[in-house]
């Protein structure tokens, strides 16, 4: 009976560490995350954008921005989400004209 319940234990914190050692998936913002680039005020969407995750809109946005998720989004002059932050919108909010190069969300 000892080495059943040896191996029983042994399996429940090989299980349990396993369960620690593993990251949970990567949390996403719920919504979409509309912008547009020039020239031809081309329309883009993010849908779903992972919190924390630094996003490149290619060339520079221009435009109307509307941020449809449930996290904030940070606009950021360069393309890696580390120069003077362009602007902040939050969940449901939008601007009608904004110039950016990247974002990265958040709550």
């Amino acid at each position: 009976m000892t080495g059943r319940t040896g191996r029983a234990l042994a399996v429940v914190g090989a299980v349990a560490v396993l369960g620690v050692t593993f990251p949970q998936g990567a949390h996403a913002a719920t919504g979409t995350f509309v912008y547009h680039t020039q020239p031809g005020n081309v329309t883009h969407t993010l849908t779903n954008p992972i919190d924390g995750r630094c996003h490149p809109v290619g060339r520079q946005a221009q435009g109307q921005v509307n941020n449809n998720t449930d996290r904030r989004a940070v606009l950021y002059a360069d393309k890696n989400c580390r120069l003077v932050v362009a602007e902040e919108l939050d969940p449901g909010q939008w601007t009608s004209h904004s110039e950016f190069m990247s974002v990265r969300f958040g709550s």
